[in-house]
């Protein structure tokens, strides 16, 4: 991974043109027709050229900043020798379209159309001037010769503008990020951003600074090898450089390069950005800062040791700090999610503990202060043990059930509902010494484990409130279940729940829990009866 920053445009450049000049050496010198003009100009030229282009492969082949510093001059260079080889060459080994191709092609790749724009309309002007230089007195252009090359090369000329135009980055791999998927919780957020960056761009050293939004504290981790590190001593200042962009810094040297809005090039004094009390500190030496952003924050990470680093890294840094970026900000917001959802289920436990078992001991406790002071008046209350005995049994193999629900999968049959439900009636009416019944209309239906722990609660709450508020002595519920909704009903004889504004006040255990559940209740009264209505939605509902 990551293989096609070894060999940077610069180095490609100088290759070619290295190459290119070496080998038209090679064709003047091989056909006898060639040089028309001047032969000893022209391989004196080329000789030249050959060992200009192989003082600047030499000088630039290492140094991102030398290779910066020489592409214009280089690339003005190149044109000039376009233009003397127009003149001075001709037949089919005459390398102007060659030479044309590689001029255009570096504009493209180094600096994107507008560069290939200028750079085609010198070529063309170039080309039109030696041709006319080059007719002697009383001679016309040949259209084979002139004209016809000349829209050649204005053709060519619009498709390479048109390449440096949509040119976008990457040109080359730089690595698979793994924030393609999901980030692992298990991870801190900063080591996978920060050791994809590594891979990605083959640097044997990398650092991370970040600072939450609304903070003023920075921390940060640095990655050498296997070894990750956290750094206690993190600069309070995370400087992003100059509108957020990607740089590359040599400290030793005081050398920065960025590249503006319009692509350019501009070097500056890289301890302006890092600064030299954060450079001791992190022990920053020479490579690629790259500045992050996301909703939550913002830092910066610094890759050292990136292997044939070069002007194309700057390109590379802007896609792997988006990658970055957006890698801590979904760890960020998974984290929020599973903490928001862990909250949750504890409510919701708390509450369905609080409900079942903590009510239930309630009123076993009640109970056996009512049979201590009936042994104390003498009266036998071995009847009301075993009642009580039976009704603690009935509880565990209640609370068995709602852990099995919390082990079981993600669905359930409504049939093990209803039975579930059945069971509870009975249960709940010797609870509260009250009459309790249950039905179920039939129905082939699956419904989630959550809607089925919800049903329990529900009914334990609506048969406790029916009894403690209303005074009911009897308690009828039916369920059923179609499409995509669960309905519970409950009708009570006790008196009328209070009202509230001529509406009758619905119990706000009841309440929150439905609404929590996404469902809708109702409370009716009616013939000297209350009727509670329930409907939970079934959002998993598989038949």
């Amino acid at each position: 991974m990551g293989t096609g920053l070894q060999h940077s445009s610069g180095r490609v450049i100088a290759l070619g043109r290295l190459m290119l000049a070496t080998l038209y050496l090679i064709a003047v010198w091989l056909d006898a027709e060639l040089p028309v003009h001047q032969p000893s100009a022209t391989y004196g030229l080329l000789i030249v050229y050959i060992l200009f282009a192989a003082a600047i492969a030499v000088i630039t082949w290492s140094s991102w900043w030398h290779d910066a510093r020489l592409a214009g001059p280089a690339h003005a260079l190149d044109i000039a020798i376009f233009t003397l080889l127009v003149l001075l060459t001709d037949g089919h080994t005459s390398p102007y379209f060659a030479f044309f191709m590689f001029v255009m092609l570096s504009a493209a790749i180094r600096w994107g159309w507008r560069a290939t724009a200028l750079t085609a309309v010198l070529l063309a002007l170039m080309f039109t001037i030696s041709g006319l230089v080059d007719l002697t007195p009383g001679e016309q252009l040949e259209p084979d010769r002139f004209v016809i090359r000349a829209g050649h090369l204005a053709i060519l000329s619009m498709i390479l503008i048109w390449f440096g135009a949509s040119r976008q980055w990457p040109r080359v791999a730089i690595g698979e990020f793994e924030i393609n998927g999901h980030p692992s919780l298990d991870e801190s957020p900063l080591e996978g951003g920060l050791r994809s960056a590594l891979e990605g761009l083959r640097s044997d050293r990398g650092l991370i600074l970040w600072r939450d939004q609304g903070r003023d504290r920075v921390t940060g981790i640095a990655i050498e090898g296997q070894a990750v590190t956290e750094l206690e001593s993190a600069p309070s200042h995370v400087d992003l450089g100059i509108n957020g962009v990607p740089f590359l810094y040599n400290l030793a040297k005081r050398r920065a390069l960025w590249r503006d809005t319009d692509r350019n090039l501009v070097a500056f004094d890289p301890y302006d950005r890092i600064g030299a009390e954060s450079a001791r500190q992190l022990q920053l030496a020479h490579g690629l800062a790259i500045p992050l952003r996301a909703d939550g924050g913002e830092g910066i990470m610094y890759l050292e040791g990136v292997r044939g680093l070069s002007t194309d890294h700057l390109d590379a840094g802007v896609q792997a700090g988006a990658r970055a970026s957006a890698h801590i900000q979904r760890h960020r917001l998974l984290r929020a999610a599973e903490e928001n959802a862990e909250a949750r289920s504890r409510l919701v436990l708390a509450r369905d503990l609080h409900d079942s078992v903590v009510q239930f001991l309630a009123g076993a406790a009640f109970r056996l202060e009512a049979m201590k002071r009936a042994n104390s008046a003498g009266r036998d209350v071995d009847d009301e043990l075993n009642e009580l005995k039976q009704l603690m049994l009935q509880e565990q193999r209640e609370l068995r059930s709602f852990i099995t629900s919390l082990r079981s999968g993600p669905l359930t049959a409504f049939s093990d509902l209803a039975k579930d439900l059945k069971g509870l009636a009975t249960h709940l009416s010797r609870q509260w010494d009250i009459k309790c019944e249950f039905v179920a209309k039939p129905a082939e239906l699956m419904i989630p484990t959550r809607i089925r722990l919800d049903a329990h609660q529900l009914m334990r709450e609506a048969v406790a409130n029916a009894v403690r508020h209303a005074g009911a002595k009897s308690v009828s519920v039916e369920a059923s279940a179609k499409h995509d909704t669960l309905q519970l009903e409950f009708i009570n004889d006790g008196a009328e729940f209070p009202t509230r504004g001529g509406r009758l006040e619905m119990p706000s255990s009841l309440k929150d829990r439905v609404e929590q559940a996404g469902g809708v209740l109702d409370l009716a009264r009616g013939m000297g009866v209350t009727k509670l209505s329930i409907n939970l939605p079934i959002a998993e509902a598989t038949y």
